[in-house]
């Protein structure tokens, strides 16, 4: 199941929208679909203020939806509080390295990090298992059905057993396209601490796909591949020129106006292999 904070705070991870007796319960939504996401953020662990809202990057002082207006990512009057709308209308999901509330991200030391990045790599592969689940449910349906259309989880569905929620599976799934279009970094730090060996330097933007972390539980190269990019911190904290913060964003937002909602490449790909 995705990850839900215990209350009374609400924070969670949004791989698909959960339904408003799920969201106000603060439990995992086992009546909504799970697709294959045009975008899925990936920060480093919720501040404070995110942590009791529920909403990523909902600290006033944060940059973060300011950002997504600027690169067209999102309409201009969308702010924080409209998070749990982008996995329904746009395929944008949320999650983050570490599923702990803070606002200093020095103090998570590389022990931290190498534990939290098995548990990220983990909830990655179960939210590709959990899309897998969906499609074979999916396929012996109608697929007349519409994005976030309310129907049984896949983690309870009869076509699901515990063989279909392991490494193997999700490797098979990311092999499908089952992935994220492009899991976008947040912030530089996460990203950098999911190497063996911490690079000195990590540019933003489109990152090689010959040169991904080691253990990175999405196809890299390839049709169905997910694209990985890391874009500037958000925080207000951060101190950069108004060019170095938006580019990227700017950049990303070009790339996702390329990519349909609900995607329907992984459909096509299956379609010529039968």
């Amino acid at each position: 199941e995705a990850f839900v904070a215990p209350a009374p705070a609400r924070w969670r991870e949004r791989y698909a929208p959960a339904c408003a007796a799920c969201e106000a319960a603060r439990t995992p939504c086992a009546h909504t679909r799970e697709r294959p996401l045009k975008l899925l953020v990936c920060g480093h662990n919720p501040s404070d203020h995110s942590w009791m809202s529920g909403f990523s990057y909902s600290n006033p002082s944060n940059n973060f939806w300011r950002l997504l207006v600027t690169g067209e990512i999102i309409p201009k009057d969308w702010t924080a509080e409209d998070c749990p709308r982008l996995q329904r209308e746009l395929g944008i999901g949320f999650t983050d390295a570490g599923t702990v509330p803070g606002n200093d991200a020095a103090k998570y030391d590389r022990k931290t990090m190498l534990a939290w990045r098995a548990d990220l790599y983990a909830r990655l592969r179960g939210h590709l298992c959990r899309v897998a689940a969906a499609e074979r449910a999916s396929d012996s349906e109608s697929h007349g059905d519409s994005p976030g259309e309310q129907i049984q989880s896949s983690s309870s569905s009869s076509s699901s057993s515990s063989s279909s929620f392991t490494v193997e599976a999700s490797a098979r799934a990311a092999e499908r396209g089952y992935g994220p279009a492009v899991v976008a970094f947040a912030g530089k730090r996460q990203y950098g601490q999911l190497f063996d060996r911490v690079p000195k330097r990590i540019e933003t933007g489109k990152q090689e796909p010959d040169a991904l972390p080691p253990g990175w539980p999405f196809r890299a190269k390839g049709e169905g591949a997910t694209e990985v990019w890391v874009l500037p911190s958000s925080s207000g904290r951060a101190a950069m020129t108004k060019e170095a913060r938006e580019g990227p964003y700017v950049e990303l937002g070009k790339k996702l106006r390329g990519v349909a909602w609900p995607r329907t490449d992984h459909e096509t790909r299956r379609e010529r292999s039968t």
